[in-house]
């Protein structure tokens, strides 16, 4: 299943747990499939934008250094599942790739330690209902952290949404009683009908907008950059003078698209939609 079909059957289908468990137990072979090409836009920092001081890279860094479970230990861990100790055993052993999906969802608006917080949710639940009958447990997780981060980032870009209709319904009903006083005052203006017509345009213009819609805040180039030093990815992690000569940077380029970059996902607050 793509991945873009995927979230549209979350959002249409999977909103309540028992919806997402049943069409789970229905694709028990789920894989998701991605797209090569990145068409994404990048958001432009807004000056109400404020940095979440350290805490971002302070985190990164610390899960860096959690050795991945072997398959030997997750199917042991799995066999004790009732047992505390073994849950967090298996949501600490989760969380670079929680840190790691975060990415796919930072989009303007969005704290990327939010999108962690309601990825680690996921893998919580996903422990809860994992039965061997579902398949490989870390895909199986996989799954419930895209489901959380959507569930989440969807609610947000909605929730703006309905702010921006509230915001232009009561410019339309104020500029019907501003039409009034003009017709009584012979005040020649533009006419209410194309008033109107622009403020319609720009409601429908926001209801058709989602999540997909909304710019990310890193650019490919940035993300790469963030994942291969904090060996989110890969068998370890880089440095920076690695990572410039496997991207194929000039001498000093990838500490700047580093510190760049860390600052925009330390960023918090701002706008999803643009309208």
């Amino acid at each position: 299943m793509k991945i873009r079909e995927f979230e549209k059957e979350i959002l249409k289908n999977c909103i309540e747990d028992k919806d997402f468990i049943k069409f789970l137990k229905q694709n028990s072979a789920l894989k998701l499939e991605f797209e090569n090409i990145d068409i994404r836009k990048e958001e432009k920092v807004e000056d109400n934008s404020y940095v979440v001081e350290g805490i971002v890279g302070e985190y990164l860094e610390e899960i860096s250094y959690i050795q991945p479970l072997s398959k030997e230990e997750i199917s042991n861990l799995l066999e004790t599942l009732d047992e505390e100790e073994s849950v967090h055993k298996l949501v600490e052993g989760n969380l670079r790739e929680v840190a790691n999906i975060a990415f796919d969802y930072l989009i303007a608006g969005i704290d990327y330690l939010d999108l962690i917080q309601e990825g680690n949710i996921g893998v919580i639940k996903a422990l809860e209902e994992y039965r061997p009958s579902n398949g490989d447990v870390l895909e199986y997780i996989k799954l419930w952290v895209r489901r959380e981060m959507i569930l989440f980032i969807d609610e947000k870009v909605e929730t703006e949404k309905y702010m921006y209709k509230g915001y232009f319904s009561k410019r339309k009903e104020e500029l019907l009683e501003h039409e009034i006083v003009a017709e009584l005052e012979e005040d020649d203006e533009i006419p209410l009908d194309e008033k109107s017509e622009i403020i319609e345009e720009k409601i429908n213009e926001v209801e058709k907008l989602d999540f997909t819609s909304v710019p990310k805040k890193l650019s490919q180039m940035e993300e790469e950059i963030l994942k291969r030093y904090y060996g989110l990815i890969g068998e370890k992690r880089e440095s920076l003078f690695e990572i410039e000569n496997e991207l194929d940077l000039k001498r000093g380029e990838g500490e700047i698209l580093f510190e760049e970059a860390l600052t925009k996902i330390s960023l918090g607050g701002g706008r999803s939609l643009k309208i």
